[in-house]
């Protein structure tokens, strides 16, 4: 045989052998691997089965906190409701409140116990809901509509206790599921005299249920303690028949499925209502990668043989072990996801925050370092005053964020009763001082403004002070005062200012000023200053987008070091300057008509209670001896009081044409010597020099001019 037919020959004998070995090998990896997947499938299906049990778990835990959210926006505010009670057309105010502090809650209603308010008749029922022009408010009880036999009504009335009513479509060609938080008000007796229902929005359930199943075709459900579905998949992920049967299956109407063809999950929630919630998974989907991996194998196997075979366990291994990696990190961002958006649904969003409103223009801005932030602002009107804020919690990053939580929670529970600013933070000081064992502190600054008289009232926390910005840019004169958390006993400073109308408030946060570029050199204050500058024309939005801007060139290429917040408020409104008149005979009688005229006027001032009744003693007072004095003994006469004020100071002119006198002329009295040793007369002056500023008299065109000032600063 030639030499190249023996190669030849050899060739084919190596060829045909390693064929041979290929094919067996090839037959023992199969089974092989046959008995493997058998055993890994029962492994997986154990997996799954964990898994479910901990995504339902977490399911419920989600689902029963947006509950306990609804009931904690109940208790906060019950309050407020019970000291409306009095009025009943204030109960809308109150219901408004309630459904206003939870994006969930999408109606409120109050069912009052039969004739509660005998001008309203036997039934009232205000109800509030919510529109995309805002809130839709009506009384709709009635004898069309008694919602005394309502079950829920009863239910609340006979057991004392507030209840969850099963979910339920609201209206016929609605798709909006509902549940009911029936909660009894009562009153200062301690009896109940209304039940109030809380409409919670159920649309979002089914979409949530199901936004991060693992399968294509896996899916959750929810149904009510009487096995009624409440929540349902897409069809896209399950069949309304397919959906049916794990309803069936779970009320014991039909026997189990093969755990190949799917899984049950179920579990119920730890309160009420104890509806229940079931995940269910594919046995093949669970098992595709299973078969994509023996698939994998065997094309490998007739290039590598056993090397190969081990060489995808290992790289099997390594995946499984990514994966979890890659899960675990797009759980805990997800979770860090829905913090934030939670954070920022925390703070004011819509602006113009009041576009009926043209005295105020406001915007604010929040840019955190990180997913969560520690910055905050927030800002409201009650009583014609704006109560507004700023503050940066110490740190970065969660702690900061849930401490930026319960300051902004605090603040918007003490401010809503609180008028002074200095009582407002030395009471957040005191609360975030109580087992303050990490040592966090909080620069704070909060102000309020008088939008009648344009005063401003501040205290700052260790916080930068803000700008003014209205002819030209200055930093408010705001004492430093130490930052909230520091110490309990800390007494904070307040100070006032009058606020010229057009002058903007720019409040901001460290974040703004120390923001730096690639060489590490900061923004600083000087810079802002000279971008506020540049804007003093521009609205409050404009005037943040601008200063962002500059901020944003300024620190290209460089990562943003800590969260960046700024708050504009602009005071629009021209002073408030009137002119009221009053014309009284010299009857002592006609006294009683001076009341309502100074209450109307320290009214229009947002006088304080102390100071209208100085103001009243004070005016009633030369009033009376006017009347008693000016004019001879049955001559009849005229009094006329006239209340003038440019929103800086009072002026309360008493005029008369009768005899020629001026009591600032007469020597006070002297209060030091007995009533039989002093001399008569002098008493009023000196109580009308004790209520007001300045006394000052004039005799002009025959008559009396007595003008009492009053500063407003």
């Amino acid at each position: 045989m030639a030499f190249k037919d023996r190669i030849r020959h050899f060739t084919r004998g190596e060829l045909g052998t390693g064929l041979g070995i290929i094919i067996f090998a090839a037959l023992l990896v199969e089974l092989t691997s046959i008995v493997q997947y058998n055993k890994f499938g029962k492994l997986i299906r154990h997996d799954m089965d964990i898994r479910s049990r901990i995504v339902v778990g977490a399911m419920a835990d989600n689902i029963s906190h947006t509950l306990e959210l609804t009931e904690a926006t109940m208790k906060e505010n019950l309050w407020e409701i019970q000291n409306s009670l009095s009025h009943p057309d204030s109960v809308f105010s109150g219901i408004v409140q309630l459904i206003d502090d939870n994006p969930h809650v999408v109606g409120g209603c109050i069912g009052f116990v039969p004739y509660y308010y005998k001008s309203k008749g036997r039934l009232y029922e205000p109800y509030v809901v919510k529109t995309s022009e805002g809130f839709r408010m009506e009384q709709i009880g009635g004898e069309d509509h008694d919602y005394t036999q309502n079950p829920a009504f009863l239910k609340v009335l006979q057991d004392r206790r507030p209840i969850w009513s099963d979910p339920y479509k609201y209206g016929a060609d609605s798709l909006m599921s509902l549940t009911t938080y029936s909660y009894p008000i009562t009153d200062k007796n301690g009896k109940i005299v209304a039940v109030c229902g809380l409409d919670m929005d159920l649309s979002w359930l089914g979409d949530t249920l199901n936004a991060r199943q693992q399968f294509k075709s896996s899916f959750a459900i929810m149904l009510n303690d009487k096995g009624m579905l409440v929540a349902a998949p897409p069809e896209s992920r399950a069949s309304k028949e397919f959906v049916g049967q794990v309803v069936d299956i779970v009320n014991g109407k039909r026997p189990p499925m093969n755990q190949k063809e799917a899984a049950l999950c179920q579990t119920s929630l730890r309160r009420e209502p104890y509806w229940k919630l079931v995940q269910v998974y594919r046995g093949y989907e669970a098992m595709a990668p299973m078969r994509k991996m023996r698939l994998e194998m065997m094309f490998w196997i007739i290039a590598g043989l056993l090397v190969l075979f081990f060489m995808i366990e290992r790289f099997a291994r390594k995946e499984r072990q990514l994966q979890a990696v890659n899960m675990e990190q797009a759980r805990l961002g997800g979770e860090l996801a829905v913090a934030n958006r939670i954070q920022m649904e925390m703070l004011p969003d819509t602006f113009p925050p009041y576009p009926e409103r043209n005295d105020l223009d406001i915007y604010g801005s929040l840019i955190p370092a990180r997913e969560v932030g520690g910055d905050l602002f927030d800002f409201f009107i009650r009583d014609e005053k704006l109560f507004f804020c700023i503050g940066d919690v110490s740190g970065k990053g969660v702690p900061s964020a849930m401490l930026m939580s319960m300051i902004h929670s605090l603040y918007r529970m003490i401010s809503e009763s609180e008028n002074s600013p200095s009582l407002i933070a030395g009471a957040l000081n005191r609360q975030l001082c109580r087992d303050n064992e990490a040592n966090m502190f909080v620069t704070f600054f909060l102000g309020v403004l008088d939008l009648h008289s344009g005063k401003l009232r501040y205290c700052n926390a260790g916080h930068d002070r803000p700008l003014l910005a209205g002819d030209s840019v200055q930093v408010l004169d705001a004492a430093a005062n130490l930052p909230l958390g520091v110490f309990d006993t800390t007494e904070f400073e307040e100070q006032e200012c009058l606020l010229p109308p057009g002058t903007a408030i720019f409040l901001y946060t460290d974040g703004l000023t120390e923001a730096k570029d690639t060489q590490r050199q900061q923004f600083t204050l000087e810079r802002v200053k000279d971008a506020v500058a540049r804007s003093l024309t521009m609205s409050a939005q404009d005037m943040v987008s601008s200063l962002g801007k500059e901020v944003s060139d300024f620190t290209t290429g460089a990562p943003q070091s800590d969260d960046m917040t700024m708050l504009v408020i602009r005071y629009m409104r021209d002073n408030d300057t009137f002119c009221d008149k009053l014309t009284l005979s010299n009857d002592v009688k006609e006294v009683e008509l001076l009341g309502g005229f100074i209450k109307s006027v320290c009214e229009r001032i947002s006088a304080d209670p102390k100071t209208a009744s100085r103001l009243r003693l004070a005016l009633e007072e030369i009033v009376v001896n006017v009347m008693s004095y000016a004019y001879p003994e049955g001559q009849n006469g005229s009094v006329d009081v006239e209340a003038r004020s440019d929103g800086r100071q009072l002026l309360l002119t008493v005029s008369d044409d009768g005899i020629e006198f001026d009591p600032t002329a007469v020597a006070p009295a002297d209060t030091d010597l007995d009533a039989q040793d002093r001399v008569p007369g002098g008493l009023g002056i000196l109580l009308a020099r004790s209520m007001v500023d300045q006394i000052s008299y004039e005799r002009k065109g025959g008559k009396n001019l007595l003008t009492l000032k009053k500063s407003l600063i």
